[in-house]
């Protein structure tokens, strides 16, 4: 990179910008192509576009939004060597050729490509649609990037004899502010703290390695190894930034936290019978159904280890972003029984597939190793003749679906085998195929086949759960996991609690807003914990200042679940969310611009909100608080306000017409967040008269006290003056203790 040019600056932060720059090294915003064709004198190939200045005041498409995002910064260390001793061309067909591999990388794993910068890219996981899972794509899309990178380099020292060629790699997480810029060709950029960090972390990242933010490293660290980097100082923040470096997957899946289970006794006690009649020879298939967090993955924990070393027990986990890997779970289970880690050199692989398979299979069954083999990409033959003719497609998938059900098939003859398949809802029909083919083994072999998955209709996963209640109701056993009662969730938040206890009312609103879901308890008390403060006997409060905090680890998960939605029922469920939990449909119809028939019938089909009554009127409700508090979280402050105004308007004007005098506290709240804070006093002011009127002096009181907070917001030094007389009054006639 060029030394930083101060007659250049970036629009959105004002930091200089080198000569050559794709992208501000600040805050990550892109150097649109006009202005890089002023800098270097060279049109850029992609245009790429700079803010002018707020993201509300270019707003095209679905509009501004705030919204959870993991950001990958990827930057080629070694080009300047390529420049030396190649020509301009071959610099560009090289690092042209680099640039493409990453990008491919980076959208096999469901990321996009945001923009280019010369020799490395910036991408969004999460932008413009979330995923739960975007940390987990960033990462494993990184380390794609890092195996490519050093193959391309590798060929580049062969080839030139220049080496040191390599990448290095910057992911963090957090909020953003997202939406589209520019004007003949505007884009999607996401800007914000969290852009700018990774662009740091990429910078201080060695050759070859991935620096993570510890947002991202928390959630990295149940499924990827991670060593600490500590403390490291990013320019344009005060303070450090505690830095991970990624070293790669686990080799085996990690197991559940040993936490206390609450709640879950009849759930135990099913799962001991299934495991006593697996025991005894009985093959089945045990289905464990519910929504994500209600704790399906412990449930499988819990039974194996009830199983113990009753069984041999083969684990997988089909993945969000898993339609390309095919019979990813099953690989998992093979590489699994190997001991060989994902990644590991072919030798490996493939001399323990000889060494443990062919025992078992050669004799019965010699096409099963090859096939196996090729199911974890690896050749058997040291003679390539083979592949020269490889097998059609079909023949291929079935060949490996025999082999497999024979490997199973095989095991279950020495004791009987536990096969488990998580997250069943996302697999991939060559997975759900493979599935449907082991369960005819539980009709003749002491086979466990446990499927977990969430209650989504239109998943693989849903076709797998059918097909095992129609065809293999003999053998079937279904568990559905429902929320915790509230006195299991409470039991749970004080079970939880790392270091002393948690304040009675904050316990309560935690086991209130988690509305029995165990991993909602978790993160909610993580947040309280991270959050909140505690006095010297340690007991936990959270402050008012974070009542409805969302914690990052749930705000994906749910933002997700409305990003499928379409632009309609999603800017629905926007202005829902700003009525309240539950909501009457003739306001919407009021606030929304879509069809709102239409959005709100996606929002009940998704199960985003369900009917409440339907008489005197229609009213819908959010089925969790959580799923509303994210909702209203992707709101800007500007749209947010509009359509305070908005709903304000609609219960002052229609809903409440007849009755405005009920419900002025009501309208003072909605007025309060709106554009309108003066008409908030008003309803204010005329709600603390009538309970004054009707003898509630500390309700008076506390509206009172409201009315001045807002007066004073809006800076009305009259109403302030009026509030404080009003409130002095009060007090004087307060009756005298004795």
């Amino acid at each position: 990179m060029s030394e930083p040019d101060t007659s250049f600056r970036c629009t959105n932060c004002g930091a200089s910008l080198a000569a050559d720059a794709r992208f501000c090294s600040s805050c990550g915003t892109p150097v649109s192509a006009s202005l890089q064709t002023t800098m270097t004198g060279v049109p850029v190939d992609t245009a790429i576009h700079v803010a002018p200045g707020p993201l509300e005041a270019t707003a095209t498409g679905r509009g501004d939004e705030l919204r959870p995002m993991t950001a990958l910064f990827a930057d080629v260390v070694g080009s300047t060597a390529l420049g030396e001793r190649l020509g301009p061309d071959e610099v560009k067909a090289l690092i042209g050729e680099c640039v493409s591999r990453m990008s491919r990388a980076v959208e096999e794993f469901g990321g996009t490509v945001q923009a280019y910068m010369g020799d490395g890219i910036c991408a969004y996981f999460g932008v413009p649609a979330a995923h739960e899972d975007d940390q987990e794509r960033a990462a494993r899309a990184a380390l794609r990037i890092l195996q490519l990178v050093g193959e391309y380099g590798r060929d580049i020292e062969a080839g030139w004899g220049i080496a040191g060629f390599n990448v290095r790699i910057g992911i963090n997480s957090g909020p953003a502010a997202v939406g589209t810029v520019g004007g003949a060709d505007p884009q999607e950029v996401a800007l914000g703290d969290t852009t700018n960090v990774a662009a740091r972390l990429q910078a201080a990242a060695l050759p070859g390695t991935v620096a993570v933010g510890d947002a991202a490293a928390r959630r990295l660290s149940q499924h990827f190894l991670l060593e600490t980097l500590g403390d490291l100082t990013v320019k344009g923040r005060t303070e450090p930034v505690h830095a991970w470096r990624l070293i790669g997957a686990r080799p085996t899946l990690e197991p559940a936290p040993a936490t206390l289970l609450v709640g879950r006794d009849v759930e135990l006690a099913r799962l001991g019978v299934v495991m006593d009649e697996l025991a005894a020879g009985r093959g089945q298939v045990l289905v464990i159904t519910g929504e994500a967090g209600l704790g399906k993955t412990r449930m499988i924990a819990e039974l194996h280890k009830i199983a113990g070393d009753r069984a041999t027990w083969v684990e997988g986990r089909c993945l969000s972003y898993g339609s390309e890997l095919l019979y990813w779970p099953f690989v998992e289970m093979l590489r699994g029984w190997l001991g060989t880690g994902e990644g590991e050199a072919e030798v490996a692989v493939r001399t323990r597939l000889r060494a443990r398979l062919a025992p078992l299979l050669e004799s019965e069954h010699p096409d099963a190793l090859a096939y196996l083999g090729r199911l974890l990409a690896v050749r058997l033959d040291t003679e390539p003749e083979r592949d020269l003719h490889p097998p059609p497609p079909d023949r291929l998938a079935l060949g490996i679906r025999e082999a497999y059900v024979a490997w199973i098939e095989r095991l279950a003859a020495d004791r009987p085998v536990v096969v488990v398949v998580d997250d069943l809802q996302w697999a991939d029909p060559a997975t759900g195929g493979l599935a449907e083919d082991l369960m005819a083994l539980t009709d003749r072999a002491p086979l466990l086949i446990v499927g977990a998955l969430r209650p989504d209709p239109d998943s693989e996963g849903w076709r797998f759960r059918l097909k095992v209640l129609s065809d293999y109701m003999h053998r079937a056993v279904e568990l559905p996991l429902t929320p915790l009662a509230s006195e299991s969730a409470a039991h749970l938040v004080d079970a939880l609690m790392p270091i002393g206890v948690v304040d009675p009312a904050t316990r309560a609103e935690i086991v209130s807003r988690a509305e029995g879901n165990p991993l909602y308890v978790e993160e909610l008390l993580r947040a309280v914990v991270e959050s909140g403060m505690s006095d010297r006997r340690r007991t936990w409060t959270l402050p008012s200042t974070t009542t409805g905090l969302l914690p990052p680890s749930l705000e994906g998960l749910f933002i997700a679940r409305i990003d499928r939605l379409s632009e309609g029922a999603r800017h629905l469920a926007q202005a829902a969310a700003v009525v309240g939990r539950s909501f009457p449909v003739r306001v919407l119809e009021r606030v929304h611009d879509g069809d709102t028939t239409k959005d709100l019938a996606e929002l009940l089909r998704a199960e985003i909100v369900r009917e409440l009554r339907r008489y005197p009127e229609l009213e819908c409700t959010f089925r969790h608080v959580l799923v509303q508090e994210a909702a209203l979280s992707t709101l800007i402050a500007t749209r947010r306000r509009e359509l305070y105004t908005r709903v304000a308007a609609a219960f002052e004007e229609e809903v409440f017409r007849e009755s405005i005098e009920e419900h002025l506290e009501e309208l003072a709240f909605y007025y309060y967040r709106s554009d309108e804070p003066a008409k908030a006093l008003a309803y204010l002011e005329r709600a603390a008269e009538r309970a004054e009127s009707l003898d509630a002096r500390q309700q008076a009181s506390e509206l009172w006290t409201r009315a001045r907070k807002v007066a004073t917001r809006v800076g009305d030094q009259d109403a302030v003056n009026r509030v404080d007389a009003r409130m002095a009054d009060l007090a004087a006639k307060a009756p005298t203790p004795g």
